[in-house]
């Protein structure tokens, strides 16, 4: 061990830490000259690893980058790392924020640092090492791509930390970055330093979750079939407050407890405010109300009346509060140091909590296995749940950290037991090349260069990936094929030919469809009344492809297993398709079906013996409509030498599987072609739409900068393109500051600012935006794309009397938005409107972007 690691070590031990061997293990492979990256549990101290890289570039006399996703996290961890080395050791740059930007640390977004690389900035050749935290982001439809940009853009002499939550597929995201950065190191831990107990709260008490492994323990399979009322109901104020005395009787708080809806997190905590209900001491309300006088002596009082600020203080002093989006980001952060200080021992939160904000606790109660993903009611993913409950558990405060899930008589204790193992999803490249990224590239380099380094991306990564399973896939299918098409034999001549001709005939006569029709539903009723025990049938059930083993049954409906485990009823009248006979099982004699390990058993039999199947979609044409049997018989198909077999109506269901392969052949083709090369190709459509707009000239190496691409390459918005062409649009006079502030938040790409038109002169630049957005959008069609989004107007008149002094309860009641809500907007606005006063720079643009971005930046949003 070096001497600056003992030193380090050291440095921990005195404060009675001694590094976790991944830590140290971490920290060696930076001294060796590798990059690593750390993939571990939530609280495991991955940060140390971030620590020793930034003692490591101190020492060598270099400046390090410290990234975060999200400008909460990258406050927080400027904080803690002022705290660590001194403020004057310290910067931190966001979008809106610029502090001791010259500082050999600096904390940063990622976009920040991505924009530093793409414009080739001069403090880059000081940086000698760069952190990317929470580097599992890269699988973020918005955040992700900047990820890769930086990991793509990083000159090779730099090291690189990357810091993840457990996910599936590490080793194939450090191979990637090996390949496209440098030798990677990675380093996994799969121990947390404080154990995590899980539990299941049904009723009035808390069960374990786990009994054997990663099955559930059987006092929970006994508890939640004994649970009763509507399994849909929401929990109830007495609900809550019977949860918390439960977490007090077992001195398991201070908690999180993960609501998932913002009404929900404010409800809760109001019914507690009513009920009275308190959870601190005299001296713990005193320690609140100091905090409290503090961040009110920020705040004028109709500021304090519109972010509810005497409701979050009467619930605070109690002892617990929210936390969500919607609230104003001082109390939120009120609210994560008070919990950090103890003083709190409840907080009602959305799942935004779990994206990397640091507020451990003792215990993690999940009401709902059920979130809102902005599109409907979705299940929690496994690495969301891990995620969410990896909160529980301080490490020097706790022995254990609890996970508690709110029973219903609805929970499947088998599933979430599996959600609960540990095992999560692969991480997915969210990648693609943007317009700002593409001029941003060819102002640097060649084209040919700049389109070989979006071919090196981890989205390509993965596809290439994908294309080889892809193709061995396809060699399978087509070996099937030949094998089906040997068995297809007719006297009269090339009966494949004949049945492949039929099935591309087109669409056939009304007699012959109803013909058709009848024939399949006669089909359907023989193949029912055919069912034999024992056998596994493919069948469409409700839309779906289902695999079902007949248990039992007589004339009017049978007893079947899915291959989920699921026993049920099945009538004629449920099925969509025959039932096709895929294969046999055999059912176990003398164990009861209705024990869940016996239905488990026959559905692993039962996907195992129909795998091969449904890994070449041999039965996917059961999908597909009883019309695909009537057929137009023109001329060239009656001429076949097969159609006059009086065998004929044989041979051509004969080759159904056949047919259907074919159509699964073709499938695959197109998918292996759009994984050849596709992110290449996503480059070239957007060079083309740039090209179309003139703001990319020349075809090939011969690719150059056109008119407007300076301020293209400034715009690092989502509706990039957008922004851009109606910022060249304006004409000057059109707007003043405030005007100019308003008319900017239409590309903000938020949709909670959807809705209706300004007034007036902003009303006339709405209404050309979105004629621009429909010119756009019908370029990029052109060129099979769909990026340019609708500008959102509804707010465009509060942002710009909120730019004219108009107070922020005024301009909530407006907008009709939360505090937290119009703050964050006004915070990305300040973002805008800086890249916008780039944009403009030289031209009359600039000086009023900057006016704007100055009367948007007050004290009550920052």
């Amino acid at each position: 061990m070096s001497a600056l690691l003992e030193d380090f070590a050291d440095g921990y031990a005195q404060r009675g830490i001694r590094l976790d061997g991944f830590q140290v293990e971490a920290c060696r492979a930076l001294l060796a000259g590798r990059d690593v990256l750390v993939a571990a549990p939530t609280g495991s101290g991955k940060t140390v690893v971030a620590h020793f890289a930034v003692e490591l570039a101190l020492a060598a006399g270099r400046r390090c980058v410290y990234t975060a996703p999200i400008k909460a996290l990258s406050n927080q961890k400027y904080a803690e790392l002022a705290g660590r080395y001194g403020e004057e050791t310290v910067g931190l740059l966001t979008g809106d924020t610029a502090v001791n930007r010259d500082a050999p640390v600096l904390v940063v977004t990622t976009e920040v640092v991505r924009n530093m690389l793409f414009a080739n900035a001069p403090e880059i050749d000081e940086v000698g090492c760069v952190v990317l935290d929470e580097v599992h982001y890269l699988a973020d439809r918005e955040r992700g791509p900047v990820w890769e940009e930086v990991v793509l853009a990083l000159p090779e002499p730099v090291r690189l930390v990357s810091l993840s939550a457990t996910i599936a597929n590490v080793d194939e995201l450090a191979a990637w970055m090996g390949s496209v950065h440098g030798r990677t190191e990675v380093v996994t831990s799969e121990v947390r330093p404080v154990p995590l107990v899980q539990h299941v709260c049904t009723g009035r008490r808390l069960v374990a979750l786990h009994g054997r492994g990663s099955e559930p323990s059987k006092a929970l399979v006994s508890a939640l079939q004994g649970l009763g009322g509507d399994p849909r109901a929401r929990l109830g104020n007495r609900d809550r407050r019977r949860i918390i005395s439960l977490l007090e009787e077992r001195d398991m708080l201070p908690a999180i407890e993960f609501i998932f809806s913002r009404k929900g997190c404010d409800q809760a905590v109001s019914a507690l405010v009513r009920g009275d209900v308190t959870l601190t001491n005299r001296d713990e309300q005193a320690a609140i109300r100091r905090r409290l006088r503090d961040l009110r002596g920020r705040l004028g009082e109709s500021d304090l009346r519109a972010i509810g600020f005497h409701a979050v203080s009467a619930a605070l002093l109690r002892g617990y509060g929210a936390h969500h989006a919607g609230m104003h980001p001082a109390l939120k952060e009120l609210a994560e140091t008070l919990m950090s200080d103890g003083l709190l021992r409840i907080v009602y939160a959305t799942g935004t909590l779990a994206l990397g904000i640091d507020m451990p606790v003792r215990s993690v109660v999940v009401e709902s296995l059920r979130r809102w993903d902005g599109d409907g009611f979705a299940d929690l993913t496994a690495t969301e749940y891990t995620q969410l409950i990896g909160r529980a558990g301080r490490r020097g405060k706790d022995d254990v950290g609890h996970a508690v899930v709110v029973g219903t008589a609805e929970t499947d204790p088998y599933e979430l037991a599996a959600l609960g193992s540990g095992k999560v999803e692969s991480l997915l490249s969210a990648f693609f090349p943007s317009y700002n990224t593409v001029v941003s590239l060819l102002a640097e380099q060649p084209y040919s260069r700049a389109r070989a380094m979006m071919g090196r991306s981890f989205a390509q990564y993965q596809r290439n990936a994908d294309l080889g399973r892809i193709e061995a896939r396809l060699a399978r299918i087509r070996r099937r094929i030949a094998l089906e098409a040997r068995e297809l034999r007719c006297d009269r001549g090339d009966v494949v030919e004949y049945v492949r001709a039929r099935a591309a005939s087109g669409r056939a006569a009304k007699s012959s469809r109803k013909e058709a029709k009848r024939a399949y539903r006669a089909r359907i009723a023989d193949s029912f009344a055919g069912a034999r025990n024992g056998v596994v049938y493919a069948v469409n059930r409700e839309g779906e492809l289902d695999y079902v083993l007949v248990l039992s049954g007589g004339r009017e409906r049978l007893r079947v297993l899915d291959w989920y485990g699921e026993a049920s009823w099945l009538r004629e009248g449920d099925l969509r398709s025959e039932l096709r006979e895929a294969a046999s099982v055999p059912i176990p004699q003398g164990r009861s079906l209705r024990e869940r390990p016996v239905r488990e058993d026959l559905a692993d039999a039962i996907a195992q013996a129909v795998e091969e199947r449904t890994e070449l979609g041999v039965d996917r044409d059961l999908l597909e409509p009883w019309s695909r049997f009537a057929v137009r018989e023109d001329d060239a198909l009656l001429a076949h030498p097969c159609a006059s077999c009086r065998h004929i109506g044989e041979h051509v269901r004969a080759a159904e599987t056949l047919l259907s392969l074919d159509a699964r052949e073709r499938e695959l083709t197109e998918l292996a072609e759009g994984c050849t090369d596709s992110v290449g190709r996503e480059f070239d459509s957007t060079a083309g739409v740039l090209r179309d707009l003139g703001i990319l000239q020349g075809e090939g190496e011969a690719t150059r900068l056109g008119p407007g691409a300076a301020a293209l390459r400034a715009l690092h918005v989502e509706n990039d393109l957008l922004a851009y062409r109606c910022l060249t649009d304006l004409r000057e006079g059109e707007l003043d500051a405030a005007g100019f502030a308003g008319w900017a938040s239409m590309f903000l790409g938020d949709d909670r600012l959807a809705g209706g038109l300004p007034h007036g002169r902003l009303g006339a630049l709405a209404r050309r935006a979105l004629a621009d957005a429909d010119f756009l959008r019908d370029v990029e069609a052109r060129h099979g794309l769909d990026r340019t989004r609708e500008p959102v107007t509804r707010c465009v008149d509060v942002f710009s009397e909120w730019g004219s002094g108009a107070g922020l309860d005024a301009c909530l009641r407006g907008s009709r938005m939360s505090a937290g809500d119009f703050v964050n907007a006004a915070r990305r606005l300040i973002d805008l409107l800086g890249q916008m006063a780039a944009a403009g720079e030289g031209t009359w643009i600039g000086p009023l972007a900057r006016e704007a971005r100055t009367r948007t930046r007050r004290k009550e949003v920052m």
